[in-house]
């Protein structure tokens, strides 16, 4: 009897896909990721032994490895299946490592999880490609390296205690020093005053008027500030422009020219993993490491019920612009059938990537255009489907015409040697743009005008001058987006690599995020100052850029790998000795006085933040907190009560100072652990005798404001965590926590088996005791005909009734502009509150609640 074939596959979600496809003459088994590694509490590498690395089996794997071993003996021949990719690779590499040597092993790599693509990989196999392996091999080494010999450094210089160890990376700390350069650009920036002045002028023929901007005075450009090897006009401060508006008064508006032309904006090639990352960020504010979770799911494959199960992208981590000619076909043919041919280019559009590119893996698009997103909306998860929307709308508009504009551009002459320009654009064609737009990060998007008919010679009407103070900019904190398209840019880190980094550099706390953008902390600082100032080399983003060149050419099996460990060692290793002996975090000298002594006061770090301690210690040895230093209450709410009492226990509060800012704690603590936060100048704060009771069931507390560790404020329950009520905008509370009964947070388990990443085990988490919580079910109650007008429905529970009550507020837009929390009623509720009047959204509950009967 023949014996079957054994697919080895890296995740066991796509076994379930595979089986559709291949049938019962395969077995199939999982390595869930890795299976062997460098030792976790070792160096691992033989530094004498010309870099040779010690190989262990991984925790929690043996069961694993004992199985795969157990089903090797009963197949012929073995295929080993790990992702298309690098790491991938090497997985393969280890796993036939563990196997049987007489075992008959083959590789496969499957781009895409589709009946086609898979079937055509297992009719080709071929030989673990060893170039591949020992790129991995060395990335892995140089980044054990650095990691293993420089974190010990920084932990004793640092020394953060119980607060956790620092680490080092190859690439995550360019990344780092990114961040923190970026942060120092902006501190050091001086705002340049500048002033935008326009003229409001009209043609006779029309009534509606247009805008023109100051363009040039006496035959100089404006500008905002000085432009090096440049003539130009600067208007600085309001006595100038005050100046200029004087020479643009008067009837003497000509026009002298108008140029129109013919604007066209092309389509953008199709995603490749870094261009997924940042739109998702930009389109969704997913992290990269939720978008490339996302796009691993759409990749093993959605079950789609009677269709089964199948991959509906193809492999996620990629760097390549290439499309298979068969579906740049396919996709030619749905544009001419969904659009029309004036959409589609007379040639197919042919993308090349960078030449940096690996170009493994074709770009990501979807597998197969006969699943479009609404016909597999009803299998996908929200998260999902927006993913898988965005990939099929970009795949389909990268094989568009491009959208053309009509632009004009007119300049007038105002008389006193001025000239003024009105711009304008009018969309001639969407072309790509009727199915896809990129966004931005820091561009302000071009604003569309549409200008009356202007001709040469043609007088106007001037109806107002307008004069704007305005400052230049700082350059914007990277986002997660601009930050990977920036590490794309300068050659660092590769399609696997970018989530990883920005994991990195936010869990160690490294960074952290205000309002989406990536702010180094002091610890980062610290940190990256440490490795510039000890670790030049590694910190060079021209170095680290090298050095990946260097693994493409091990990839590509013209560099050996070893050697590339030796030329790295041959320089690191000085670095290294001379860091052991000077590195340190040096003390600052500030000009603020002691307050003891009036000798200068210096910041000295200690574990993860600065204190101000005397120059003179130990003469003298006072010593402050950093926060009670720099602390000032202007930079607080004016009207800010900063003499009330606890809202617990109405003892008297003292100005305290936590890891994100000020705020006020009991001054019995820790016996009364209440707080209430200080809120900064232009923070919209409700006053806590306006917050509401806690909604929950039995619940005695109330509602409190409180701040994230994001500095983002939530509201909870005051007696919080022994009641869960927890919501982001008061506007969900009733809602969200109708007839909920009071009951204790439970903190979250985090999802998956042991293992994080590709296999790599995850930190043994706590286990949650006690008994499963039950869910109170509630009946539906009879409606009042009022209510029952709003809702559409004659019966529903409480919460349903709140809900659908709260879809009809917001779909009719019946919030206050000016105060959020009241209710401007219309007629259907004027007659459910029985009366016009405004109503706080608070008090809402109460009036439903009159409405709706018991069965």
């Amino acid at each position: 009897m023949k014996k079957k074939s054994l697919i080895i596959v890296e995740s066991p979600t796509k076994i379930k896909t595979l089986k559709k496809f291949l049938g019962n003459e395969y077995i199939f088994e999982s390595s869930v990721g890795h299976i062997r590694d460098l030792p976790e509490k070792e160096f691992g590498i033989n530094i004498e032994q010309d870099f040779e690395p010690k190989y262990v089996i991984m925790p929690d794997k043996e069961k694993i490895i004992e199985n795969l071993q157990e089903a090797a003996k009963k197949c012929d021949t073995v295929y080993l299946s790990p992702d298309p990719d690098r790491e991938g690779e090497a997985i393969a590499w280890h796993i036939k490592a563990i196997l049987p040597e007489t075992t008959n092993i083959k590789r496969v790599a499957f781009n895409s999880i589709t009946k086609d693509a898979v079937q055509k990989a297992i009719d080709n196999p071929r030989d673990i490609d060893l170039a591949l392996v020992n790129a991995q091999q060395a990335r892995r080494l140089l980044d054990r390296i650095v990691g293993y010999k420089i974190s010990p450094i920084l932990n004793r210089r640092i020394q953060r205690g119980r607060e956790g160890s620092v680490s080092a990376g190859r690439v995550q700390s360019v990344a780092l020093k990114l961040v923190v350069d970026r942060e120092k650009e902006i501190e050091a920036f001086i705002p340049v005053e500048y002033w935008n002045l326009a003229a409001i002028l009209k043609t006779a023929d029309e009534e509606r008027n247009f805008r023109a901007n100051l363009y040039s005075v006496d035959g100089k450009r404006i500008e905002k500030e000085t432009v090096e090897g440049k003539e130009v006009y600067l208007i600085p401060n309001k006595e100038e422009a005050d100046k200029v508006i004087a020479r643009m008064q008067g009837d003497n508006y000509k026009v002298v020219s108008v140029e129109k032309k013919e604007k066209r904006r092309f389509a953008v090639p199709p995603f490749i993993t870094s261009t997924l990352q940042q739109e998702a960020s930009r389109h969704f504010g997913f992290s990269s490491a939720k978008t490339m979770n996302i796009a691993q799911s759409l990749y093993e494959g959605i079950d789609m019920g009677n269709e089964g199960a199948e991959g509906l992208i193809t492999y996620m981590r990629t760097d390549s612009v290439r499309t298979a000619p068969e579906a740049l076909e396919e996709v030619r043919k749905l544009i001419a059938t969904l659009y029309g041919n004036e959409y589609l280019p007379s040639e197919i559009k042919i993308y090349t990537s960078k030449k940096s590119a690996q170009d493994a893996h074709e770009a990501i698009r979807p597998t197969n255009l006969q699943h479009p997103p609404e016909k597999v909306q009803s299998y996908l998860n929200r998260e999902q489907m927006m993913l898988y929307k965005l990939i099929w709308q970009r795949f389909l508009a990268s094989q568009m015409m491009p959208a053309i504009y009509d632009t004009v551009a007119a300049d007038i002459d105002a008389g006193n040697n001025i000239l003024v320009r009105a711009t304008g654009s009018t969309m001639k064609f969407a072309g790509f743009l009727a199915v896809y737009e990129e966004m931005n990060d820091d561009e302000e998007k071009d604003e569309s005008r549409i200008l009356p008919n202007l001709s040469e010679g043609q007088k106007l009407t001037l109806l107002e001058l307008t004069s704007d103070q305005a400052f230049t900019r700082p350059p914007p904190r990277f986002t997660e987006a601009s930050l990977v398209k920036e590490l794309e840019k300068s050659g660092i880190g590769r399609p696997s690599t970018y989530a990883s980094i920005m994991n990195k550099i936010q869990g160690r706390e490294y960074t952290i995020k205000e309002s989406a953008r990536l702010k180094p902390t002091e610890l980062g600082r610290v940190i990256a100052e440490m490795l510039e100032s000890n670790f030049q080399l590694i910190m060079n983003i021209g170095f680290t850029a090298e050095m990946e060149d260097s693994l493409e050419l091990v990839a590509d099996n013209q560099k050996d790998w070893k050697l590339l460990i030796r030329e790295f060692w041959k320089g690191f290793e000085p670095m290294l000795e001379e860091a052991e002996k000077k590195a340190f975090v040096p003390k600052v000298m500030t000009e603020i006085d002691c307050p003891l002594c009036a000798s200068k006061l210096q910041k000295v770090w200690f574990k993860s933040k600065y204190f101000f301690g005397c120059s003179k210690y130990p003469d003298c040895k006072y010593s402050a907190p950093a926060e009670e230093i720099l602390f000032n209450k202007e930079d607080y709410a004016d009207d800010f009560d900063w003499g009330q009492k606890c809202p617990v226990c109405s003892s008297e509060m003292k100005t305290r100072h936590g890891r994100f800012g000020a705020f006020l704690g009991c001054t019995r603590y820790p016996e009364c652990k209440g707080i209430i936060n200080i809120p900064r100048k232009g923070e919209e704060v409700i006053s806590p005798d306006q917050l509401p009771e806690c909604p929950a069931i039995d619940c005695s507390g109330h509602i409190v404001a409180r701040k994230s560790r994001f500095g983002k404020t939530f509201y909870s329950c005051s007696t919080f965590p022994d009641c869960d009520v927890i919501v982001n905008d008061l506007a969900q509370l009733q809602s969200k926590y109708a007839e909920h009964p009071r009951t204790p947070y439970v903190k979250k388990n985090q999802k998956g088996k042991g293992f994080g990443k590709r296999g790599r085990p995850k930190k043994a988490e706590g286990k949650t005791k006690g008994k499963a919580k039950t869910k109170r079910v509630m009946s539906p109650s009879k409606l009042s005909e009022e209510l029952q007008a709003v809702t559409g429905v004659d019966e529903a529970t409480r919460g349903e009734a709140l809900k659908k009550v709260w879809d009809y507020i917001k779909e009719n837009k019946l919030q206050s502009t000016e105060n959020k929390r009241l209710i401007v009623p219309d007629a259907k509720l004027s007659k459910l509150f029985g009366s016009s009047e405004p109503i706080d959204m608070f008090k809402m509950a109460g009036v439903l609640s009159q409405h709706i009967g018991k069965k």
